[in-house]
């Protein structure tokens, strides 16, 4: 049973030489035409080309009970990520950027905008587009980061200015205690109010200094290295058009030479004479 098996597949080997032999001038012209319309594709497509930048996201002060200096990300990435998948995302003023003087839809640009979270570092984003020129693609990323930034501006504005009205508060606070120290400077009450107000103005201080500090430890989103759109074409790319043209070439021409036994074996059975 096993050398039945081996000789078939002896047999079935030797077949598949044999077809690929008989037939290697039908598959050599398949696979030189296959590999022509490729070419003929790739001289008549249009490239595209992309640019990417790696934008690192606005941080804020987000003090926990083991970590008061604590600071976290203003938006999850998600968030960044999800919102430039919708056309929403993008204003006027980038469309006008992203369509190079054409015309261009917020459709379109959510289209050919890809956006990655990869997973480390923990607070960086990569943007990419794709355009008909390198240029048009650095300018269409280079807006797109914009509204970025204005968005995450606008999202942290809040935290930040309520930060703001606190040590102004605090500060208001401090410059009342400051004139009544004036106002009572040579009465006999100077001292009981010195003692009275010292260690409020300790306080007010240290809470100012500690408001101060979480206010500058936010940080806007800035990009992590230039934007870049390299000189050649991200698609179509020549290796994998040229190698499918091949590829579809080859298979075209077992297939014409399959047929062709097969019509070959059939002819000949009409032909044989019946006994």
């Amino acid at each position: 049973m096993m050398e039945q098996r081996l000789f078939d597949e002896e047999i079935n080997l030797f077949s598949i030489v044999s077809l690929l032999r008989r037939g290697v001038a039908s598959i050599v012209v398949c696979c030189s035409v296959g590999v022509l319309i490729a070419g003929i594709f790739l001289w008549r497509s249009q490239p595209f080309y992309q640019a990417s930048a790696q934008l690192v996201l606005a941080t804020a002060s987000n003090p926990t009970q083991l970590d008061p200096n604590a600071v976290a990300l203003v938006e999850p990435r998600e968030h960044v990520t999800f919102r430039l998948q919708s056309p929403s995302a993008f204003d006027q003023q980038t469309v006008s950027t992203c369509s190079g003087g054409g015309v261009a839809t917020s459709e379109q640009i959510a289209h050919n905008v890809r956006v990655k979270a990869p997973s480390v570092p923990s607070d960086v984003v990569e943007i990419s587009f794709t355009a008909p020129t390198p240029e048009l693609a650095q300018q269409c990323v280079a807006a797109i980061v914009r509204g970025v930034q204005e968005q995450q501006t606008s999202v942290a504005s809040d935290g930040l200015e309520r930060l703001k009205s606190k040590i102004s508060s605090l500060q208001s606070q401090l410059a009342e205690n400051s004139n009544l120290l004036k106002q009572a400077q040579g009465s006999e009450w100077q001292q009981a109010i010195y003692l009275a107000t010292r260690d409020d103005a300790i306080a007010l201080r240290k809470d100012i200094a500690d408001l101060t500090a979480k206010l500058e430890l936010g940080k806007s989103a800035t990009l992590l290295s230039p934007i870049y759109a390299p000189p050649n074409p991200a698609s179509p790319t020549k290796i994998t058009i040229l190698s499918a043209g091949l590829f579809i070439g080859f298979v075209t021409g077992v297939l014409v030479n399959l047929l062709k036994d097969a019509y070959v074996i059939q002819r000949n059975r009409r032909r044989r004479p019946k006994s």
